[in-house]
């Protein structure tokens, strides 16, 4: 591809990177004589034409974008069946990588950063474009601190099209929406959550959900909470945690209802954390304590004057305000107190137990969502909003998400295959395998005998199935041959007939044998060892050096 001429107007001069989807290229508009980026589809996604078609009309719909964070699109084509577009070139590191290096950035270094990334989020979305893969490797920070959002139309074109490649998918799922994770239509509120998810990686240095496979992520994003930022980093403030935990709530009800919303809090947040972490003015040596200015007259108060009277009805009446306050107080908080009330635990239960349980307590049940759960049965209570123990006022709705029971799936057919290719058959249906190892005479090893349950079975996603996998033949005892004597080639040969396995071969200078020797052999000669048994030779390297 380096130096071939696209369209006869771009010139690749060199591979800038790579991702799921497309390769980067540095390339020269030689029309316009500058430098620019050409992101090319990979040929999986070039040879799709649904996804090709979707591709350059979402393309050509970003580049009608205009915006200082938002890289910009030139062009869009294709040459001799190469797809690509044609984009400005930033000089920077992708946000992924500075949080790799840096861990967790200070709370006025993030915000100006985030607040970018909204300014740039909300400038799509007025012109109805949906990023869809917010995420940190698609934010590109300039030498100057600059943010540029890019990837806007590969992100929505390949939300239509399937995705095999399984690092490109685990990349995404950790920064997905609930939603998005449900296989719902993203909008305007899922690239919030996406943003809220690289916010809180980029305060904590961590994601506030991890898993083995993109299944076991999007479960886990769906049914859990993510651990508290300031558990993990305590410098973070609470109003900044506030913040990050409404753009990653789970209902897309309880997020911010825009980017620039995101933004305007972020900006608060972060200005009241400046004041919060403020030290007191202390008096130091240098500071100069002025004296009492005094009237150079002063009337004598006579005994007997209103003064006195006066000034004992002031005090009289200052001390019935603050009982008067007092009282007010403490009346307010028994009524408050009357009028709110802390929300019970409802997970696993019914939902005929949970509105009883939320009318004691004077609150409404509001039903959620219905999703698959792997474990919670069906028609019972996965998860709530507000969590059990907030205090809320009564009459409050508590949002519930109830369970389907398991998402149920036919299991595959693996036996005769290698344990690697059914491990994969399995994860694809979103099963787990777990291998037992057995010997068989005629099934060669790493082959599946059996499995339980049997294909074609249907049982719940995440199940776990048994494979029973073969060790080869079993092993037998024999007499260890004699090797010393033979050359290398004769010895390994006796060696793969006996069943067993060649080890350690470690050359000696010997002036008795000639090169290639064997000189020493373990196990010895005539030795019980079982088939199998990994044999070590010590071998001639000819004369030493004094020969």
């Amino acid at each position: 591809m380096i130096g071939k001429l696209l369209s006869n107007r771009y010139e690749i001069l060199g591979k800038i990177g790579s991702g799921g989807m497309a390769l980067v290229f540095r390339a020269k508009d030689v029309f316009l004589n500058r430098i620019v980026a050409i992101k090319i589809l990979r040929e999986q996604f070039a040879s799709d034409d649904e996804f090709v078609k979707r591709f350059r009309c979402e393309a050509q719909a970003v580049a009608s974008l205009s915006h200082d964070n938002i890289v910009s699109i030139y062009d869009v084509g294709h040459d001799a069946g190469v797809y690509y577009l044609v984009m400005e070139l930033v000089n920077g590191r992708d946000l992924k990588e500075l949080i790799r290096e840096k861990g967790s950035f200070a709370t006025r270094e993030m915000v100006e950063i985030a607040t970018q990334i909204c300014d740039a989020l909300a400038h799509a979305h007025e012109h109805q474009i949906i990023h869809r893969d917010i995420k940190p490797h698609n934010i590109i920070i300039t030498s100057e601190g600059k943010a540029k959002v890019t990837d806007f139309g590969l992100a929505r074109a390949v939300s239509t099209a399937t995705v095999t490649h399984t690092g490109s998918i685990m990349g995404s799922v950790h920064y997905f929406s609930p939603e998005q994770a449900r296989g719902e239509i993203a909008d305007e509120k899922s690239d919030i959550y996406s943003l809220g998810v690289v916010l809180y990686e980029m305060v904590t240095g961590k994601l506030p959900f991890e898993g083995d496979s993109p299944i076991s992520i999007a479960l886990s994003k769906i049914q859990n909470d993510p651990v508290s930022p300031r558990e993990i980093n305590p410098q973070i403030g609470e109003a900044l945690e506030k913040v990050i935990l409404t753009a990653m709530a789970k209902n897309p009800k309880n997020r911010y209802n825009s980017a620039a919303d995101l933004r305007r809090n972020l900006i608060s947040a972060e200005l009241y954390n400046r004041v919060e972490n403020d030290e007191s003015v202390q008096v130091t040596d240098d500071t100069i304590i002025l004296p009492r200015l005094r009237k150079e007259k002063r009337e004598q108060v006579k005994k007997g004057s209103l003064a006195e009277p006066l000034k004992l009805w002031t005090w009289v009446m200052v001390a019935l305000l603050i009982v008067g306050f007092i009282l007010g107080m403490y009346l307010s908080a028994k009524v408050l107190a009357k009028s709110e009330v802390a929300v019970p635990d409802l997970t696993n239960k019914t939902i005929v137990e949970a509105e009883r349980e939320l009318a004691e307590k004077g609150l409404i049940l509001k039903q959620g969502q219905t999703i698959n759960h792997p474990t919670i049965k069906e028609d019972f209570i996965i998860s709530q909003i507000p969590k059990a123990k907030e205090i809320v006022k009564k009459n409050e709705e508590i949002e519930v998400t109830i369970s389907k029971g398991p998402l149920m799936v036919d299991v595959p057919n693996v036996i005769n295959n290698t344990l690697t290719e059914a491990e994969i058959a399995l994860s694809n249906q979103g099963l787990l395998s777990d291998p037992f190892y057995v010997y068989h005479n005629q099934i060669k090893e790493n082959y599946v005998i059996r499995q339980e349950p049997e294909a074609n079975q249907s049982v719940a996603q995440e199940s776990v199935v048994k494979l029973i996998v073969s060790k080869g033949p079993p092993p037998t005892w024999i007499k260890m041959p004699r090797l010393v004597g033979y050359d290398l080639t004769e010895a390994k040969s006796i060696i793969e007939s006996n069943n067993l396995k060649i080890g350690v071969v470690q050359p000696e200078p010997s002036y008795r044998y000639p090169k290639e020797i064997v000189l020493r052999q373990d196990p010895g000669a005539d030795s019980e060892i079982l088939q199998g048994t990994i044999v070590n030779l010590v071998i001639s390297a000819g004369p030493g050096p004094e020969w």
